[in-house]
């Protein structure tokens, strides 16, 4: 992810600029480079394969490439390749060959190339220009072009972060409390509102919120992967505070886990800039990053970690968690490591503030609120919902969406509407 952002910048800057599909040039950025880690792109910062030819009069680099021969058979050469001194100078170099061609040609063999808007069309149109040997060149483009979703680049808007948080369980969830009685909820709410709080200082930045805000319902770990899921958040963040065995001792410390074998480098990496943020703020032991096989990391699909700011049954930490400052403190460090990771901006003056997407209804009665997020918990209530609105004439569709779990409160909310305005009519 980290690579896909780090290019996208460039991509969305000169590609756009020369009518060129950002996906394209992240896509092929991605396959031709190994996404940053190839040889070539290591040592010479040419992500893009690109020959040295007559006209270039930078550094070189010669290293063995793979050729293919047109029945797809692969054979090798050594092969000297233009060396830059920033990966924007490559992508640049790349978007000048598609608009201006080769040099050495009267024509422009590129130009097929531009002013697409089917990046289908745009990897079709490199193959045929000779850009690639390989003869699946433009299928493994539009692979990976689908697999990241690359034509969000594409749109002319600026490329919004979405970020997930979650203040982990509930205020009443059993056992979660330091040993005088203080909720866990409590504590991870006051980091997750100081976290949301300095995100929303960024450009950028949309915010959905996972658990009950209010802490009264314990929303279930597989609702909050899925709304994540769902919303296709670019990252998740879980954040708790720790406990030993409930009992006041001399343990203590800030840990953040990712999920174990199979957690993501953008994980890894998150959590290695968020770590010390958060120790830095608290003024704990630094416990490290760990892996653990954990829900919230295990089932969402974006990179995911989960925070523990101390713990609560902790003589030497419990002073820190007592302090609604370094609570603050731990939010923004949480925020503002996300915003280094992601490269964000701050707002200058004038900037509109985004849409928040937390979802979070206001209700005049607290009994109709309560009847409602139970409705929402409540798998049988929602397959009510679901098949009396389908009867009334909502689309089948709606059907599959709560079977594979992508359906959303907001849409059983919406189709509770429908049908109660269809049969009323």
């Amino acid at each position: 992810m980290s690579f896909i952002v780090d290019l996208s910048i460039y991509a969305i800057k000169h590609g756009r600029a020369h009518r060129v599909l950002p996906s394209l040039i992240i896509a092929q950025g991605i396959l031709e480079s190994a996404s940053g880690t190839s040889e070539l792109a290591m040592n010479a910062n040419n992500l893009f394969g690109i020959k040295s030819g007559s006209g270039w009069s930078g550094d070189i680099y010669t290293k063995q490439t793979a050729e293919h021969n047109t029945d797809g058979t692969v054979y090798y050469i050594d092969a000297d390749f233009q060396k830059y001194p920033t990966i924007e100078g490559c992508v640049i170099d790349l978007v000048y060959k598609y608009v201006n061609g080769t040099g050495w040609e009267a024509h422009n063999r590129y130009a097929a190339v531009l002013n697409q808007t089917d990046y289908k069309k745009a990897t079709a149109a490199v193959k045929a220009a000779g850009y690639a040997t390989d003869v699946n060149y433009p299928a493994k483009l539009n692979e990976l072009i689908e697999q990241y979703e690359l034509t969000k680049y594409d749109k002319e808007v600026d490329y919004v972060v979405k970020i997930a948080l979650d203040a982990g369980h509930g205020i009443n969830t059993a056992g979660k409390r330091t040993p005088d009685g203080e909720r866990e909820w409590s504590l991870n709410n006051k980091v997750l509102l100081a976290c949301a709080a300095k995100l929303n200082k960024y450009q950028d930045v949309q915010i959905l919120r996972l658990d009950d805000s209010t802490g009264n319902t314990d929303v279930s770990l597989t609702t909050r992967t899925n709304k994540a899921n769902a919303w296709k958040a670019d990252a998740l963040v879980s954040i708790h505070h720790n406990a030993f065995d409930g009992k006041w001792g001399s343990h203590g410390g800030v840990e953040t886990l990712v999920q174990e074998i199979t957690a993501s480098k953008a994980s890894k990496d998150i959590a290695a800039i968020i770590q010390p943020r958060i120790v830095f703020a608290m003024g704990l032991r630094n416990r490290g990053v760990k892996t653990d096989n954990l829900h919230m990391l295990r089932e969402s699909s974006m990179p995911a970690i989960l925070t523990e700011g101390g713990f609560m049954d902790s003589t030497t930490d419990i002073g820190a968690l007592r302090s609604d400052a370094k609570l603050k403190a731990q939010g923004e460090a949480i925020a503002d490591g996300l915003a280094v990771y992601f490269k964000l901006k701050l707002k200058v003056a004038g900037t509109p503030v985004p849409p928040k997407e937390d979802e979070e209804l206001k209700f005049s009665s607290p009994a109709l609120k309560k009847e409602t997020e139970t409705s929402l918990v409540s798998r049988a209530h929602r397959q009510i919902i679901v098949a009396a609105a389908v009867k009334s004439g909502a689309h089948a569709s709606w059907t599959d969406k709560l079977g594979n779990n992508t359906l959303t409160d907001a849409d059983v909310l919406g189709l509770a509407v429908k049908y109660t305005v269809t049969v009323n009519k």
